[in-house]
């Protein structure tokens, strides 16, 4: 809510600098007046106004650099070359082996000079040149306010320029932000805001793919056949001379042959082919008014409409691993695509506001009526086959400039739009409040609210429901036994009881929908293109409803010095809206329901105060922290667990599904192997050189896991899973479990805020305890499910075959005494989640530091100014965590709040250096 207005994505078309006051809504009770679109919360935020008098000029900028937090070690050319040459002589003759390792390295003979120059070439460091740049930053703001008895106004201008840590990657917006304030007379005041957002975000990522969410929203899909991350870890490190038997393993230069063995395109390369634009431009417009009917009786109006156009243009060139997908059809060419959305919105709320006051008694009844209408058209286009040599900029000039290839009949993506959405949320809702002595407080709450979203079916409702709420208070320090405990300056205890709804959903879901020419069939020897079912509808959707219950305590100390508030809630979610597996013989896979029930227990605590205030020095700080526990209470009839696959992997066999939906559990349950080392030669009797396989020992039962690993045998140094079921045999079916759990214990923070004279400072520190992440690139980057990809620096002490000649190890006792210090088990073949994937994800950080002077009043006002500050400031600067990833604060498979925790190609976050100035004239 921003002055009252119904406004989305309110942050991004929002100046920091514009706002004056931000208050966040979590009781039941009062965020149940604003249904629906409340019910996990409201954030109310106040623009900057005008004040009568004077007119006012304030500048507020900072500038900048931004560098990355950490890198990830990956091995050097010295440990690389002796991998890729270990690896494809286990291999041997087969796709992937020696042959392969010959031809970009020219030899197979490990001692021979030519592996070690490339032992010995330059490391070439792809995470330096991708991400290790000092990225720019800079935001200027400039506003002028003042007004006139009965008028104010406020204009603001902001600017802000960003590039991204990552080669390719910038951020530009432009904001403009005018309020005017009047008030007519005694009975009538009115008002308007104009809001104008432009912006452009450049780069196509670390993900690539984007997907949508089932509240609509974009968000990170990528597998790890789109994921750019990948190439910047796993790409060769070091360059190769071409020799006659070699090919040249330049890294200026697109290597369709090394593409074509790894998967892998050298990251500048492809970055500087791959080209991503989001545009948004959005215009807020919004007024409100008010009028004294009465002394006590008060109209209000609120009306607000926004108009947002969204320009979404893409382009993959000749060096983009993109068009090498078989699954695109692109036949190794360039194409581009350009996406077109408009989203209007329009909101109005209108409410009778009645207050009476008697002596102690004070009365506040409330009653309105609110519509909120939202309209979205999309068009899509997407040609493919360009011209090999063309840049980004012409192709989406004139995108229709697409070839066909011989063969070819037509391009395989045509035009298309989107379904136009008409979404409305119509409500009516109620409020009394009432206060004695400001000692009982009671609220009572009531809203009917219906949503397009749902439908009628079969004479059922389901698209209106009605939602109360209520709550109490009793404010203890003003009672008489109260009197004489002087420390206490406030007391007072809360209950509350609430319902909300939940109804963001994607449209037309209760619609059977189909797409043209997606059903290939033959009819009299002649292909005919049906169409298809996009989903199976459910018109039985309904509302999802959240139940709050909440009990605090608000505690002020010594004259309001320090404040305590403390609070514990139950709050259970009926009717969920989830994707529930279906069987297969419907042809799908899904269909969303409202089915189970899921439960939240949590307390929170926050205290603040001011811990020394003298005449020149003052410290105060606040700590908050607090502990949530979720839990799956039913699923539905027939229906106790169900597993999902958050999709990281694409269509790996061997991870199906990694998360396990358990009634009785929390959402967020991991599922996979559990880690047990790897094999010794303990595991093994001997060597069958005949054979060349080792041999299992008979008389200690070792259970075989190569359906998991990718391996053709089993042999000292291959990874160990549990066998959980005792049959002598690791599969996917029956030996993997739950193996970690997204949801930390405790989440907190602490913030500090000092001055001294004309100095200050304040420092933020903030942290998560508990909780465990599912470290998806670890397992790619150390998986050997390619040749000739590097990997992370940890296999440099891998469990080796090899000796430091080359030699293949057969001797137990020698195998032993080369292994002696190995720390992991030698990379397997595909991808698998084992319990060594899932780390603690606890972290400690240091998230703000600011120190600020402020320029004497006597020495500035000379000069006609009002105030002149300079401060410096530094953002995300030391982060104490044991998680090996870029980042523990990270969850990038958002499509469905069921598989929270993943940590796969996700933007590494950076750190900030920032000096700026706040002037006012």
């Amino acid at each position: 809510m921003v002055d009252g207005i119904q406004v989305e994505n309110a942050l991004g078309v929002i100046a920091p600098q514009d706002i004056a006051s931000v208050d966040v809504l979590k009781d039941a009770a009062a965020t149940a007046i604003y249904g629906a679109r409340g019910a996990n919360g409201v954030v109310i935020i106040t623009t900057k106004g005008g004040k009568e008098g004077r007119t006012t000029v304030t500048y507020s900028g900072f500038t900048g650099i931004r560098k990355i937090t950490k890198m990830l070690p990956v091995l050097n050319p010295t440990d690389y070359v002796n991998y890729q040459y270990e690896r494809a002589s286990q291999i041997g003759t087969s796709t992937g082996g020696l042959s392969t390792f010959k031809s970009y390295f020219g030899t197979t003979d490990y001692n021979s000079a030519r592996l070690d120059s490339a032992r010995n070439a330059p490391f070439l460091d792809w995470q330096k040149q991708v991400f290790g740049r000092n990225a720019m930053q800079q935001t200027h703001n400039v506003s002028i306010s003042g007004g006139n008895k009965g008028t104010t106004y406020s204009l603001s201008l902001t600017k802000n320029n960003e590039d991204g840590i990552q080669l390719g990657s910038s951020y530009n917006r432009y904001l403009m932000n005018f309020r005017m304030d009047n008030k007519v007379s005694d009975k009538f005041r009115f008002g308007f805001n104009t809001r104008f957002n432009s912006q452009e975000a450049l780069g196509a990522g670390t993900g690539a793919a984007v997907g949508t969410a089932t509240n609509g929203q974009a968000v990170p899909t990528g597998s790890n056949t789109t994921s750019r991350l990948r190439n910047t870890i796993q790409y060769v490190p070091l360059a190769v001379p071409a020799t006659s038997h070699s090919t040249a393993l330049d890294p200026n230069v697109f290597d369709s042959d090394f593409f074509n063995n790894s998967s892998l395109v050298n990251p500048v390369l492809a970055i500087n082919d791959e080209y991503r634009s989001d545009k948004r431009r959005t215009l807020n417009l919004a007024a409100n008014a008010s009028f004294n009917i009465t002394k006590d009786l008060v109209f209000r109006s609120t009306a607000g409409a926004d108009i947002s156009d969204f320009n979404t243009s893409t382009f993959n060139g000749r060096n983009s691993p993109t068009i090498r997908q078989v699954s695109g059809g692109y036949n190794n060419l360039p194409f581009a695509t350009i996406t077109t959305t408009t989203q209007n919105s329009l909101n109005n709320s209108n409410v009778l506001d009645y207050t009476f006051r008697h002596e102690k008694h004070s009365l506040n009844v409330l009653a309105g009526e609110e519509i909120y209408q939202q309209q979205t058209n999309q068009q899509y286009i997407q040609t493919n086959y360009l011209p090999l040599d063309i840049t980004a900029a012409r192709a989406l000039a004139n995108i229709n400039q697409g070839v066909l290839p011989a063969g070819v009949t037509s391009q395989p993506q045509p035009p298309t739009t989107g379904i136009p959405v008409n979404y409305t949320l119509l409500s009516f809702f109620g409020r009394a409040n009432y206060s004695y002595d400001d000692k009982y407080l009671f609220t009572a709450t009531a809203r009917r609210d219906g949503s397009s979203k749902f439908k009628d079916y079969m004479g059922t409702d389901n698209q209106h429901r009605y939602f109360p709420a209520a709550s109490a208070a009793w404010r203890i320090s003003k009672e008489s036994f109260m009197e004489n405990v002087k420390p206490v300056s406030d007391l007072k205890l809360r209950l509350s009881y609430g319902q909300a709804g939940n109804n963001r959903i994607n449209d037309f879901l209760g619609d059977q929908l189909f797409q043209g020419g997606s059903a290939v069939y033959y009819l009299n020897h002649q292909q005919v293109l049906g169409s298809a079912a996009t989903g199976l509808s459910n018109p039985n959707l309904r509302w999802e409803i959240t139940t709050s219950r909440d009990a605090g305590v608000d505690l002020a100390m010594f004259n309001n010095r320090v404040q305590f508030t403390a609070d514990v809630y139950y709050n259970t979610t009926n009717d969920l809206l989830v994707n529930r597996p279906v069987p297969a013989f419907l042809g799908y896979t899904s269909q969303l329901q409202n089915i189970g029930r899921t439960s939240n227990r949590g307390l929170e605590f926050q205290v603040s105060g001011t811990v020394i205030q003298t005449q020149n020095f003052t410290w105060s700080a606040t700590a908050n922290a607090s502990l949530n526990r979720n839990r799956i209470d039913d699923l539905g009839p027939n229906l106790n667990e169900f597993y999902l696959s958050s999709g990281w992997a694409g269509t790996a066999s061997t991870i199906p599904t990694d998360y396990v939906v358990r009634v009785g559990q929390p959402v967020g349950l991991m599922y996979g192997f559990v880690s047990d080392g790897f094999y010794t030669t303990d595991d093994f009797s001997g060597y069958d050189a005949v054979n060349k396989v080792w041999k299992l020992r008979t008389d200690k039962p070792v259970a075989n896991d190569l359906s998991v690993t990718g391996l053709t045998s089993l042999a000292p140094g291959v990874v160990k899973l549990k066998d959980l079921n005792g049959d002598g045999v690791v599969d996917v079916n029956n030996d993997r479990t739950v193996i970690g759990n997204a949801n930390p214990k405790v989440t907190g923070g602490l913030n500090q805020q000092f001055t001294y004279k004309s100095f200050d400072a304040s420092i933020f520190v903030n942290f998560v305890y508990g909780n465990d992440i599912y470290n998806a690139n670890k397992i790619e980057f150390t998986t050997a499910a390619y040749p000739l990809t590097n990997l992370l620096g940890e296999e440099a002490g891998r469990y080796r075959s090899y000796d430091n000649n080359g030699v293949l190890v057969t001797d137990p006792a020698a195998l032993s005494a080369l292994n002696q210090n190995a720390t992991v088990a030698a990379p397997s073949r595909q991808f698998f989640l084992q319990s060594s994937d899932i780390e603690k994800g606890s972290f400690l950080r240091l998230n703000n530091i600011t120190l600020g002077y402020s320029l004497s009043k006597a020495l500035i006002q000379r000069a006609k100014v009002n105030q002149l500050r300079f401060y410096v400031t530094m953002n995300n600067l030391a982060t104490l965590t044991g998680y090996s990833g870029y980042d523990p604060e990270v969850n990038t498979r958002r499509a469905t709040p069921l598989t929270p925790g993943v940590d796969y190609a996700a933007y590494p976050r950076s750190k900030a250096f920032l000096f700026g100035v706040n002037l006012s004239l």
